[in-house]
């Protein structure tokens, strides 16, 4: 059988593209193209590699977990939610796997090895479209979670040419606005307020600094001039009356809603039990 070093490349670009990006959007996390791209191209590279006789270590399953763990690192960044996201992309992997064995047993191809390596002998085309399946149910499966959930929507937050992106769980629930607009506010965890600071000063924040935000806010507000901190009031189950402290953004984007001068509040607590989103928003589209 000859395998054409074009074609590999080409056809496990593809699918580790979509499979990268159905994990993205399984986990409710926005799918960043250049990453997932990058990631894809290195999954290419690494399925040509592989293919090569003199290169024979990279079919060892270490080689395979190495790549496995960069591509999971340049598609989604290092942080808490890289290793679920990247067990996803191993799942889906496997679920993709076994859509092409059925495939392969239902149509009476088998398999075919090169050189220790299994190939599936079924078209290109037919490759790329069993990735893109695999990619539509795990968009489905999100909608479906996401509505159970209330709504899970990527975020985007932009502030003095710093930028956080992370997953926001529409809360009907959540009524906090601010009192001199009546806007809707965006709660997030404190954490996320360290990604839109200058280092020396994210560096020194803690959650305890948030949960005193009248001492936090004189600070914040010399070090960072029209930064539009203020402090918000709010009411919650076990609290009758508190003070969030929030900061006027550049840009918020709230899935396909791109707000002006959002503000958005920091939690000294997190707003969720888990990793599936790090933010509240309202329930308004």
């Amino acid at each position: 059988m000859t395998v054409y070093a074009d074609t590999l490349f080409a056809v496990n670009f593809c699918l580790d593209a979509l499979l990268l990006a159905g994990s993205a959007r399984l986990s409710g996390a926005p799918v960043r193209r250049g990453r997932t791209l990058l990631a894809a191209a290195l999954g290419g590279l690494y399925a040509v590699g592989a293919a090569v006789p003199s290169l024979a270590p990279l079919r060892a399953v270490w080689a395979r977990a190495l790549i496995g763990a960069a591509m999971t690192l340049l598609a989604f960044g290092p942080g808490r939610a890289a290793l679920r996201q990247g067990l996803l992309f191993l799942g889906l992997s496997f679920s993709f796997a076994g859509l092409v064995l059925a495939m392969t047993g239902l149509f009476g191809t088998g398999l075919v090895l090169v050189r220790g390596a299994a190939y599936y002998p079924v078209g290109a085309a037919s490759l790329v479209l069993t990735a893109a399946a695999v990619y539509l149910i795990a968009r489905l499966l999100l909608r479906s979670t996401a509505e159970h959930a209330g709504g899970l929507v990527p975020v985007e937050v932009t502030a003095g040419g710093r930028r956080a992106v992370f997953t926001a769980l529409r809360d009907t629930g959540n009524s906090l606005r601010d009192p001199m607009t009546n806007r809707s506010v965006l709660v997030a965890d404190w954490e996320v307020a360290k990604q839109l600071l200058p280092a020396d000063l994210a560096a020194a924040l803690t959650a305890a600094s948030f949960a005193r935000p009248a001492e936090l806010l004189p600070a914040l507000a010399g070090r960072m001039e029209g930064g539009g901190w203020r402090l918000i009031p709010y009411r919650a189950v076990g609290t009758g009356s508190g003070l969030l402290l929030a900061m006027r953004c550049d840009r918020v984007r709230i899935g396909k809603e791109s707000i002006a001068g959002g503000l958005v509040a920091f939690s000294p607590t997190p707003v969720s039990d888990g990793d599936a989103y790090r933010a509240l928003a309202g329930g308004g589209a």
